[in-house]
């Protein structure tokens, strides 16, 4: 696929994740079961387009490049997830204050969890065919939730509407770089492409088994979180037949 495509999706990315934080201004502080539908609904998309990457890998390089991707997509974040907490300490022992360094830390977290999202738009586009457009639109839908999600608690610690829709807009700029540094990348050096395919796919699954999921399945929503995470599946793979993937 072109440039000029992955621009587009990217573009609608970005738009996706802004949009969802511009919803602050209507809701303030998410009840736990508007999060848990939100987190389901926006994971249940995600795994399937991972899912999706993984075959594609596995169609195109065969099983040891798909279970080498995925192990270094899992591992990768896996120590990323243990090297923030070493940075959330740093800056707590700052001068801060206390509502300055909630929101630097939650900025943070949020750069690290969008990055895998970015990469997944790029080597979806540089496999080619409407994998690219799968993914982009499964991402992009739960973007939405997620820009809502991410301006939210931002808002509930005190931080202005307009400064939490500027996370959002940062996080989904952190997604946008991504797409477009990794596409450019990827087009130099197409063989690597089922790699990051692979790679992405386990990023994305670790991000949603260790951060949405343990989120959306609290005690007393199970059946609401298991119900949206398959509604979210089941969108996912409507976009799929409607792209004939």
């Amino acid at each position: 696929m072109s440039f000029v495509e992955l621009l587009i999706a990217a573009t609608a990315v970005l738009a996706a994740t802004t949009l969802g934080g511009l919803a602050i201004l209507l809701f303030k502080c998410p009840s736990q079961r508007t999060r848990t539908i939100l987190l389901s609904f926006a994971a249940g998309m995600m795994a399937l387009s991972a899912a999706q990457m993984a075959y594609s890998t596995h169609q195109t390089a065969g099983n040891y490049v798909l279970l080498a991707g995925l192990a270094l997509g899992t591992v990768t974040f896996l120590l990323l997830e243990k090297f923030l907490p070493h940075l959330h300490l740093a800056l707590r022992k700052t001068s801060l204050e206390p509502s300055k360094k909630k929101v630097a830390l939650i900025a943070g977290t949020i750069t690290i969890h969008n990055v895998p999202e970015g990469l997944a738009v790029a080597s979806a586009f540089v496999g080619g065919g409407p994998l690219g457009w799968l993914v982009a639109s499964s991402i992009a839908a739960q973007d939405i939730p997620e820009g809502f999600l991410v301006s939210a608690p931002l808002a509930c610690y005190g931080v202005s509407a307009w400064r939490s829709i500027k996370f959002a807009l940062l996080s989904g700029l952190v997604e946008f770089a991504a797409a477009v540094g990794g596409y450019v990348f990827l087009a130099s050096v197409n063989w690597l492409t089922p790699w990051a395919l692979a790679f992405s796919a386990g990023a994305m699954a670790y991000v949603i088994l260790v951060e949405l999921l343990p989120d959306a399945f609290q005690k007393g929503f199970e059946r609401t979180a298991a119900t949206a995470f398959v509604s979210g599946a089941a969108a996912a793979l409507a976009i799929e037949f409607l792209l004939a993937v």
